[in-house]
Parts: C-alpha cells; sequence; structure tokens
C-alpha cells in the first residue's frame, strides 16, 4: 500500500511581515484538501524565528492546522547557521531547545512501505556545535538498516556533484558532506529531498533522486546565481509504494510567484549579503 508524503519547505512565516501570506494560506488550504499520510517541511518554517521565538509560534500553529501528521526539520532562519555564515546567529542551546519545544526533535527517523524516512538538521554540520556528533552517530545507526533511505533536510548536500567543492550558502559543505555520506555507508540512499534554495529541481544522480522543494512563500530574482531548476512557488509529493519512491512537483491553486527582492532591504535590514538571507 502505497505511503504519501507532501513535501512543503521555505514557508517563512513571519509576526512582522505579510508580503508571502497569501502564498501560504493558498499552500495551506491545498494540504488541507490533498489530506497527505504525512506532511514534512525541510526547513526555514520562519522568517526570523532563530531571532524571534513568535515566529517559532506562529509555525507551531500554522502546521497544527494542516490536518495531517507533520514532521520537519530546521532551517538557518529557525535555529541560527555556522559562524562562517551568520555569526550574528549562531545555533546553541537556546536555539535548538526553542526548535525543540514546538516541533520536536530536529534529527528523526520514520519507518513507512520498505523505506525510512530520516530527518536531518543541516544546520548542525560544520557548527561545532555538541549535537553534531550526536547527529552523525543517530545517522550511522538508522542507516544500518536493509530499508531504503531517504533524507530530508534543509540545504541540499551538493548542486551538481557529490565531490563537488564548496558553495558557500546554497550547500551543506564539502567535510560535513563527506562525513555523512560515510556514515550512512553501504545503505541503499533512494532519495534526497531538500529545500533552502526556493527552486523546484529534480535529478537522479549516482542512482540517487536528489529533490529541490520550491517554496511555500516567495522567490528569488536577481540576488540569487543561477542554480539550475525552476524558480516557482509549490511543493513536492513523494509517493513510496514498496522500495520505489515517485516524485511529482505540485503547484496549489492560488499562489503566485512573488519575488522576495523588492521588499529584501525592509525584511531583512541587517548588513547581511543577499546570498545568505533566502
Amino acid at each position: 500500500m502505497a505511503f504519501r508524503v507532501l513535501q512543503i519547505s521555505d514557508t517563512h512565516l513571519s509576526v512582522r511581515h505579510d508580503h508571502f501570506a497569501a502564498n501560504v494560506e493558498a499552500v495551506r488550504r491545498h494540504v488541507v484538501a490533498d489530506a497527505p499520510d504525512l506532511v514534512i517541511n525541510t526547513g526555514d518554517l520562519c522568517m526570523d524565528g532563530a531571532g524571534d521565538a513568535h515566529d517559532l509560534d506562529l509555525a507551531a500553529d500554522w502546521h497544527a492546522s494542516l490536518g495531517a501528521p507533520v514532521r520537519a526539520v530546521p532551517g538557518n532562519h529557525d535555529v541560527g547557521d555556522i559562524a562562517a555564515i551568520r555569526p550574528d546567529q549562531l545555533v546553541d542551546d537556546s536555539r535548538l531547545a526553542a526548535w525543540r519545544t514546538r516541533f520536536g526533535g530536529d534529527f528523526w527517523s520514520l519507518d513507512v512501505e520498505d523505506w525510512r524516512l530520516v530527518g536531518l538538521d543541516a544546520m548542525l554540520f560544520g557548527s561545532g556545535h555538541g549535537e553534531e556528533e550526536r547527529q552523525y552517530a543517530f545517522l550511522t545507526q538508522v542507516a544500518a538498516t536493509d530499508r531504503r533511505l531517504a533524507l530530508f533536510l534543509h540545504k541540499p548536500l551538493f548542486v551538481d556533484r557529490a565531490d563537488e567543492g564548496p558553495r558557500g550558502y546554497w550547500t551543506v559543505r564539502p567535510g560535513p558532506r563527506a562525513r555523512l555520506l560515510a556514515a550512512i555507508g553501504a545503505a541503499d540512499l533512494g532519495l534526497v529531498a531538500s529545500g533552502h534554495l526556493h527552486i523546484a529541481r529534480a535529478r537522479r544522480i549516482d542512482g540517487t533522486d536528489h529533490v529541490w522543494g520550491p517554496s511555500a512563500a516567495f522567490v528569488c530574482g536577481a540576488i540569487q546565481e543561477d542554480l539550475g531548476g525552476e524558480r516557482g512557488i509549490g511543493a513536492v509529493e513523494h509517493v513510496f509504494a514498496g522500495r520505489e519512491v515517485a516524485s511529482r512537483f505540485v503547484r496549489p491553486e492560488g499562489v503566485a510567484d512573488t519575488p522576495l527582492d523588492p521588499v529584501h532591504d525592509e525584511i531583512y535590514p541587517r548588513n547581511v549579503k543577499p546570498e545568505t538571507v533566502a
């Protein structure tokens, strides 16, 4: 019997800004009507949950209204980032605790069909926080299975190749990426589903489907480099049946491809480079 997961991402819910509220509401209506077996949000639930816990509260209430079971993994705007990206909003104990109080574990696993769905906290990779090592140990443990693995995390592992060099803000860095893949070992990695880039793209690379989920809130224009894929509002449906998964992009009725660029400086007034705030 098939198990249907609806992946949403980058909802960027905010108590201070409503520029993208119509899109997020249209996505919410779609989820309620669609009634998937599970909703997974691949991060940046909030516009600034790392700086204002009221955004986390809003996001918790919004996800509770979906009428379906929900799992989530944090993004940079939820729990902070590494020092090289956001020294003013580091991943720390208080931010992780704020997330866990509202959404449960920031890394987790769930068995469905012949698959093991694994949620990872991409913001721990390269952070030096003590939880980074615990997550690697967790991944080694859950990868010791005959089930196929499906990873859900905020940042994609890479843009084009597993052995590529650093891509700055956009992906997991090469060192942590290598450790992550080593922790998986010989497990059958069938799917890596991520968000963060506000781009829809699906490619099979070395036998694994790498699916970038689009944002439910906004698209990026000239402030973002060309990374391939399509820029548009939407979600992704993943149907797990036996050892197979079929993924397709979904565009909910009523969404518009609202750009971040015109309101970027209003939302992010701090002295932060544009490529670090998607």
